[in-house]
């Protein structure tokens, strides 16, 4: 038998082993740290996953009492541990159901843990937000909220965030770079202005005009708002056409 076909029996024989070894189920489970079973979750619910692998990414979701999905996103694992903010739909009953699973295509469907919860009842609205759709052009994706005397700020955040999981899956993204963070926005006579930084300088012409959209955009749903101005680390970015 020559060298290479020693290696071929050596993969094929680590390969099987390795099959063996995820079948039997003796790999770590991620561990629902919070919320704690049957505790009511707020708007938004914030779950602490733990026993997770560095840099490992985890998806949670919420389903109401039909087991009709309400919401969804991931996080990345940092120190063992991930925590998810999530915003989610009207469910229908008050109890449901909070699962942990894996955020790839074909693997989101068998939950790594589960706990039931509940529901809290929460004065709330709908904002919408705008990302980029495939072909870069800004689109609504609706989130559910808890009533604020700051919704500018609160949407602002939101979109700050970024689509979720499934929304990514689905093509949508934003101008916006991953960090960039809400310094302040404030209204006079109409006029918004919101005043970021993060914003790399050397983001391009076209990035920048389409994350100015998506901030004006987003806000000019507020009828006390009539048009918005963007400031990125003191500079301001190109108005949205």
């Amino acid at each position: 038998m020559n060298g290479s076909w020693v290696w071929l029996l050596l993969l094929g024989l680590t390969v099987v082993g390795l099959a063996a070894f995820l079948a039997s189920g003796t790999l770590d489970q991620p561990v629902i740290l919070s919320p704690a079973p049957g505790e009511e979750v707020g708007l938004p619910a914030r779950v602490v996953l733990g026993n997770l692998p560095a840099g490992a990414e985890i998806g949670v979701r919420l389903l109401d009492s039909y087991g009709r999905l309400v919401g969804e996103d991931s996080a990345q694992a940092r120190g063992g541990r991930a925590e998810v903010v999530l915003f989610y739909d009207l469910p229908i009953g008050e109890r449901g159901r909070l699962e942990a699973f894996t955020p790839l295509p074909g693997l989101e469907g068998k939950p790594l843990a589960a706990r039931e919860v509940r529901f809290a009842d929460v004065p709330c609205t709908w904002v919408k937000v705008y990302f980029l759709d495939p072909g870069g052009n800004p689109f609504p994706l609706i989130r559910r909220v808890p009533r604020t005397p700051t919704p500018a700020r609160q949407a602002l955040g939101l979109l700050l965030s970024g689509p979720t999981w499934w929304e990514r899956l689905r093509g949508y993204w934003s101008a916006l770079p991953e960090g960039v963070q809400l310094v302040d926005v404030s209204i006079r006579g109409g006029v918004a202005e919101v005043r970021l930084e993060g914003i790399p300088e050397a983001l391009s012409p076209q990035l920048s005009a389409l994350a100015a959209r998506q901030i004006a955009l987003t806000l000019l749903e507020f009828p006390t708002i009539s048009g918005v101005r963007v400031y990125a680390d003191g500079r301001e970015l190109p108005p949205p056409s």
